[in-house]
């Protein structure tokens, strides 16, 4: 798989209820990100950038496309606790493209997770040191359509994007910033109670899932999943366990590396 360097491009183109939703982030925290920077020849650099800057006007159309010629759906997110094994969807097209698009990128790789809140999510993808800006400034800045499928749930291990819940009413998704649930189990009672204080309704199949595996079930209809881990729960237990301090930001820097696996 070809692997393209943001710096290259910029050459060319110079959670049970009470918990605070997944919300687009803002941390600022410095983070040296890593960076291979493959020499160019002339030639090289007069060539078209193989990825346009993304506007609200053209990032579906291209994340269409890109979708069209990517037939990868499994990758692999690796902390100092070890590696998530995740799947994406197929039905989740535009989300799907989006975050392969960023790992071929090597936007992900780096970054740190800015938010871990126990029994709820990990969050990261949108930290605002000075080296992710410039990634973000190149990219472009756009929002991702809904896909929001009713049989993808949060479920422990789902894999979802945060979003504005101001000024927002198709629920569209940031382009960067991302969560993956740890969630907690539910009794009865306590899906009943959430029923209530959401105004949602939680079908007996999607019931037994949170009563058994767990998850976040009150984030079902907000945000949209586009994957779920399949290798590494251990590592995500890990994951939830982090000492955090009181804006719920690690204590050791939680650097993530992503790749995709082919296959």
């Amino acid at each position: 798989m070809r692997s393209t360097s943001l710096k290259a491009i910029v050459a060319v183109l110079l959670l049970w209820g009470c918990e605070e939703a997944p919300e687009q982030s803002d941390r600022q925290k410095p983070v040296d990100k890593p960076e291979v920077i493959p020499e160019t020849t002339e030639q090289e650099s007069n060539e078209p950038a193989p990825f346009p800057r993304l506007t609200g006007e053209n990032a579906e159309t291209f994340l269409q496309g890109y979708f069209a010629k990517r037939q990868e759906r499994r990758i692999a997110l690796t902390t100092r606790y070890g590696t998530l094994e995740i799947e994406l969807f197929d039905d989740t097209p535009l989300h799907t493209a989006n975050f392969l698009m960023m790992i071929e990128l090597n936007y992900f790789t780096g970054t740190e997770f800015t938010r871990i809140v126990k029994g709820f999510v990990v969050q990261g993808g949108n930290s605002e040191n000075e080296s992710d800006e410039i990634s973000r400034l190149v990219i472009g800045n756009y929002l991702i359509p809904s896909e929001i499928r009713e049989k993808h749930i949060h479920r422990k291990g789902a894999l979802a994007m945060a979003r504005s819940y101001d000024d927002n009413p198709d629920k569209m998704s940031s382009a960067y910033d991302f969560y993956i649930v740890t969630g907690q189990t539910f009794n009865e009672p306590q899906l009943m109670g959430m029923e209530r204080e959401h105004e949602m309704t939680i079908p007996e199949s999607k019931r037994k899932i949170y009563r058994t595996t767990g998850g976040a079930p009150h984030l079902d209809g907000q945000h949209t999943v586009f994957g779920q881990v399949t290798k590494g729960f251990d590592v995500l237990d890990k994951m939830d366990n982090t000492p955090v301090d009181e804006s719920n930001w690690p204590l050791n820097s939680l650097i993530m590396e992503m790749k995709i696996i082919d296959g």
